[in-house]
């Protein structure tokens, strides 16, 4: 064995031999070269369509079947077990085999055009294949919502050979309307009655919102009732025939104003027949313009704060109103009674001269209203406080005597002292007052 070279040498001695008779020993040399190890290479999986090269390995020359050469690019057609033969340079012959398994090219489907309703969601599913990747972000058989601006959508299918393919699939919207309505009125008093007309093109069903609880489902007019005061916003949610939705959302489109606050004050507050003339100080809160009715049959006022003369009238009591409106219309109301007295009216002379002259011969307190006439009593004191005289009647005065023995005597010159009890007309109130008179002759 030539270690060298793995050939395997030997030596053989033959002797010829005829009958008995023999010939000459000849000795020759045979050398055995091993078989070449062919390695066709590993088995290698291709997608249909793809090429491939084979390399075959541990020989000098190489024959492959099906008509491959060693190390030419071809394409195989099927699945195909390939063997090649390769020689030594010995020309000592072996071969090898290699499986090139042919994957076909999945199907892939992304699914049939379609189209769909603005921001309505979606899911692209691929079919063919084992594993889907699809552009624009988009995950398969996952929820999306298609942009209004990409209507092609592309996926790469691949198979479990690892083959892959492509297909697209295009995404249309469907037309949609503007959602457009109005109210005949946005600003008002409560209870405001408010009608919405729905100008929407192709309305099938229609949802309004009036954010104050109540709703409506009707797609011409619809009207609501708003109590309270504030601003209201307004919804309206239209289905239209091809099953598309849209809505419009109108913040603060309605407004319930408050209604203003009525009140005034006059001055003075109570009257008398000669002090008659009063001033209305109007007090009220969110009012623009006013109404004014005085209580006594004569022409209403608009001015802010009137003046009103009650001269003439009779006494009593007179209902006074005033009626306030807001920006909007809305009205309060207020009604202050007024009254008119009789104003307590009194005259005390401080002096008279009782000397039988025919002028001011009596000390006679004058009361023109005001005091309860049954009701009344003078008295006359000395400057020790000693009566001296008294009267229960109004018209009857001091004539400057005192006694009442039948012998009335003039008292002398002097100061003297008087109190006046009586009850006032309008309030029954008691009332005591006191003063000097002086007595000159």
């Amino acid at each position: 064995v030539n270690s060298a070279s793995n050939d395997v040498v030997a030596t053989i001695s033959v002797t010829p031999t005829v009958g008995t008779c023999s010939g000459l020993p000849t000795t020759f040399t045979i050398t055995i070269h091993p078989l070449p190890t062919i390695n066709a290479g590993s088995d290698v999986a291709i997608c249909d369509g793809q090429s491939a090269t084979l390399n075959a390995t541990g020989g000098t020359n190489y024959s492959w079947n099906n008509g491959v050469q060693n190390g030419i690019q071809f394409t195989p057609v099927t699945t195909t077990t390939y063997t090649v033969t390769g020689t030594s340079a010995d020309g000592c012959i072996n071969s090898d085999q290699v499986l090139i398994t042919v994957n076909p090219i999945p199907t892939v489907f992304a699914g049939n055009d379609t189209t769909i309703c603005p921001n309505a969601s979606f899911i692209l599913n691929g079919s063919g294949a084992a594993t889907y990747s699809w552009n624009n972000g988009v995950t398969n058989g996952v929820s999306f919502i298609p942009s209004s601006t990409i209507s092609t959508y592309t996926v790469i299918g691949t198979s479990a050979g690892g083959c892959s393919n492509t297909d697209n699939m295009n995404i249309q919207f469907y037309p949609v309307e503007n959602i457009s309505f109005s109210p005949d009125i946005i600003l008002g008093c409560s209870p405001l009655l408010v009608n919405f007309t729905n100008s929407t093109l192709n309305s099938v069903n229609c949802n309004w919102d009036f954010s104050n609880g109540s709703t409506s489902t009707n797609c011409g007019t619809a009207s609501a009732t708003f109590m309270q005061v504030g601003c209201y916003d307004i919804t309206l949610n239209v289905t239209f025939s091809n099953g598309c939705t849209n809505s419009l959302t109108q913040p603060n489109l309605v407004c319930v104003e408050a209604p203003p606050l009525a009140s005034f004050v006059p001055t003075p507050s109570i009257l008398n027949e000669y002090d008659s003339q009063a001033t209305f100080n109007n007090t009220t809160i969110g009012g623009v313009s006013y109404i004014w009715n005085f209580g006594d049959s004569t022409a209403l006022s608009t001015l802010v704060n009137p003046e009103h003369d009650y001269a003439g009238l009779p006494l009593g009591n007179y209902l006074v109103t005033l009626i306030a409106f807001s920006p909007s219309g809305c009205v309060d109301s207020v009604t202050s009674v007024l009254q008119i007295k009789e104003d307590l009216l009194i005259y005390i002379p401080n002096c008279f001269t009782p000397d039988q002259d025919e002028f001011n011969q009596f000390f006679v307190p004058v009361f023109t209203s005001g005091f309860d006439p049954f009701d009344y009593n003078l008295y006359i004191y000395n400057r020790w406080g000693q009566l001296i005289f008294e009267s229960h009647d109004h018209t009857k005065g001091w004539d400057g005597a005192y006694g009442n023995d039948g012998n009335a005597r003039l008292v002398q010159d002097g100061i003297y002292t008087w109190k006046i009890e009586f009850k006032t007309s309008d309030t029954d109130e008691r009332k005591i007052i006191v003063g000097h008179v002086n007595v000159l002759r």
